[in-house]
């Protein structure tokens, strides 16, 4: 079936694709942000519904051997959001709006991709964005390994706690290594002042990475380049740095921190001085030896305001001021931290595919296999990273948080934790913070897993509609293989024939032989392989 565009421009650049899809299609949603405030399943039925849609840069919709995909593979000024109309029990059109593309201007580019299975379309138009946006070729090998205080210690941590955690991860190379050693939030004076340390460091950082590179492992470190606090000397200086709304204020947006570190301002990139300075505190840490940068709150670079080029935009800002990044530290490792995926392509290496996770296996309010409301979670950054198993290593290398194996500071059980470890094994990035001069040897071994284990190629095996899947198809070493998690309060059992697997079988997360079905106990996973 062709389709063709019914275009319109007022505000910004509107389209209209039609389309006739009836009442059960799938829907699949993204918002193309790892910051999720309360997550649901992004595969829907829009019976549940009985309205219209929405989604960010892609969406999917279709019966069995029937799938249509809509989605922008471009987004160097405007995001573009998506909308499936619902009317007369059927889906009638899929609506398209850039908002920043004013008349006369180019619009992002876009594909229409049919289909008859909705994953195979993901991947295909993943691959194209990649494409268009100068995505490089991406390393994914081996799988990355590190540490970070933060899911252990958050906001109380000291240079006493990461000194501490790096001898025993220099004392601790077995079974779990880790590459990269990042000092996290609590450095800095107040968020913006990257180069000025707090009372409670009194170490300069750059002694702090020598200390972990003479470890044998490499320095990380953790800032904000899209933000800065009013409280913040770098604010306080240069005022004229940051997004104004049209009286000439600066705009700014509660933060996470306490006060007076609370509201922050987005850094205006066109502002020449202010593209320096970020470029230079990145160049200043890479001549201290981090070579492996945590972005965080990149978000807070969309904000809308009045700059000091008039004709960008939020979206272009935002790019100007990460190319101004990967000049400055082209041969760094950077993450990209609630970053909108599709504007920060071709100059990110990674980046984060979840919210936050946590010492909890359950946010606050969370309910059954599809939340209502939530927190952070070490079932949620699960899901959600899950969510975007189309474009791992596509885009980026996919990060879904730390990895949680410890059984100290921790409010989970051993089945929990594996179902941690099996999103570092599927996405093959498993940095943790867990303290390795605790944690205890079982939990250590299972950490090593997502050290050790790449499942590659990753899907889910059914399309089951308003529930998170919990079954997943893809590799092992050239082996197909299944994973499984019961993310439930109750037993399940699964036939291996049904998951399309030999009757023997090996559980790899356990290292136990499964012979035609597999029982699960309540929130555990496995991994399974054809058996030897």
């Amino acid at each position: 079936m062709a389709y063709s565009w019914n275009t319109r421009r007022e505000d910004g650049f509107f389209s209209v694709i039609k389309t006739d899809f009836p009442v059960g299609s799938l829907v699949y949603t993204n918002n193309m942000m790892m910051a999720q405030s309360c997550p649901l399943p992004a595969l829907t039925g829009d019976q549940h519904f009985w309205g219209d849609i929405s989604s960010t840069n892609v969406i999917v919709v279709g019966k069995e051997g029937h799938f249509l995909l809509v989605g922008a593979v471009t987004a160097l000024r405007s995001l573009t959001m998506l909308r499936a109309v619902y009317e007369n029990r059927r889906i009638t059109r899929i609506e398209m709006f850039q908002p920043d593309i004013k008349n006369g201007e180019t619009p992002e580019e876009t594909v229409t991709l049919e289909g008859e299975d909705w994953r195979e379309l993901l991947t295909q138009y993943a691959d194209i964005a990649a494409e268009k946006m100068g995505v490089k070729p991406i390393d994914a090998d081996k799988n990355m390994t590190g540490y970070c205080t933060w899911y252990y210690y958050y906001k109380d941590v000291s240079e006493a706690h990461m000194l501490e955690n790096i001898d025993a991860l220099a004392a601790n190379r077995t079974p779990y290594a880790a590459e990269y050693v990042q000092i996290d939030d609590g450095y800095q004076t107040f968020q913006g002042d990257w180069l000025d340390q707090c009372g409670s460091w009194p170490t300069p950082v750059k002694e702090i990475a020598a200390r972990i590179t003479g470890a044998g492992m490499k320095a990380g470190i953790w800032l904000m380049p899209t933000t800065a606090s009013t409280a913040s000397r770098v604010y306080r200086e240069h005022p004229d740095w940051f997004v104004k709304d049209e009286n000439g204020e600066t705009v700014t947006s509660p933060g996470w921190s306490p006060a007076p570190d609370n509201l922050w301002a987005c850094l205006d990139a066109t502002v020449p001085e202010a593209c320096e300075y970020i470029a230079g505190v990145f160049r200043t840490f890479r001549s201290w030896g981090f070579t492996y940068f945590k972005m965080d709150g990149l978000n807070f670079g969309l904000q809308r305001g009045v700059r000091h080029d008039r004709n960008a935009t939020p979206v272009s800002a935002y790019r100007k001021l990460l190319q101004t990044i990967r000049e400055a530290v082209p041969d760094a490792v950077l993450l990209g931290c609630t970053e909108p995926f599709l504007p920060s392509l071709g100059l990110i290496d990674n980046g984060r595919v979840s919210n936050d996770t946590s010492r909890y296996f359950h946010g606050s309010m969370t309910v059954s296999n599809a939340p209502q409301l939530c927190g952070c979670s070490i079932a949620d950054a699960f899901h959600i990273s899950m969510s975007n198993f189309w474009f791992f290593d596509r885009w980026f290398r996919a990060d879904p948080d730390v990895i949680m194996a410890r059984q100290d500071n921790a409010f989970y059980t051993r089945g929990q934790a594996k179902i941690s470890v099996l999103a570092g094994i599927m996405t093959g990035v498993s940095l943790t913070s867990d303290n390795l001069s605790t944690i205890d040897a079982g939990r250590n071994a299972l950490l090593a897993k997502a050290q050790d284990i790449r499942m590659r190629d990753v899907r889910p095996l059914k399309s089951i509609p308003n529930v998170w899947p919990v079954e997943f198809e893809g590799s092992v070493d050239g082996k197909r293989a299944v994973s499984l998690i019961n993310d439930t309060g109750a037993v399940k059992t699964w036939k291996l024939a049904d998951l399309g697997l030999p009757e023997n079988c090996q559980d790899i997360l356990d290292d136990r032989k499964i012979f035609h079905e597999i029982t699960m106990e309540s929130y555990d996973a496995a991994l399974l392989i054809p058996g030897e």
